[in-house]
């Protein structure tokens, strides 16, 4: 007589875990979805390079965790697993960190903004850019997808050079901005 096979559930973890895990997922998907809505978020270059640290460790870390899960969960997934261990480390790495570089700014000027006027120095000015973002202006030193505002008229994109010094006025703190209007730097 063989012996009964022993069955495991999956333990869930403790209540607060659950909440700080789906506290961070928001965390991580704010940007995106500011991004994704059309909001002109741009964060300064000194706060990118400020907390590049942070943001690296944010991002391993959130990569570790979702490579653990995944693995985790290997053997009852069969050969699907193969693109979650492939991409989501890498997808959860710029999760991770854009919710420290530009999460945490987002919400600091959302929730404490005032009015403020934050300089950047104009990469490229003259993109037709996509159905998201009509007439882009890309700024130096950002991440991807928030080094850019968008729809600002040809004429005034024409004067703009690589290089030129442009003032970007909205509501947010000195760690960044929501982009409501631009002017030149002369």
């Amino acid at each position: 007589m063989t012996a009964p096979k022993e069955e495991t559930v999956a333990q869930l973890p403790p209540k607060p875990v659950r909440i700080l895990l789906g506290l961070w997922l928001l965390l991580c998907l704010l940007p995106g979805f500011a991004a994704m809505f059309g909001f002109n978020f741009v964060p300064t270059t000194e706060w990118v390079s400020t907390s590049s640290i942070p943001g690296l460790a944010a991002g391993l870390s959130t990569a570790a965790l979702m490579s653990w899960a995944i693995l985790r969960e290997a053997p009852t997934c069969g050969s699907n697993i193969i693109f979650g261990v492939l991409f989501s480390p890498l997808l959860s790495y710029f999760l991770g960190k854009s919710a420290v570089v530009i999460a945490v700014p987002m919400i600091l000027a959302t929730v404490g903004g005032h009015h403020v006027e934050l300089p950047f120095t104009v990469i490229e000015a003259d993109q037709y850019g996509d159905r998201r973002c009509r007439s882009p202006i890309e700024f130096q030193g950002l991440p991807f997808f928030f080094d850019r505002v968008c729809g600002f008229s040809k004429d005034f994109r024409q004067g703009l050079t690589p290089g030129s010094r442009v003032v970007v006025t909205g509501r947010g703190t000195s760690l960044g901005v929501f982009a409501e209007s631009l002017r030149r730097v002369e």
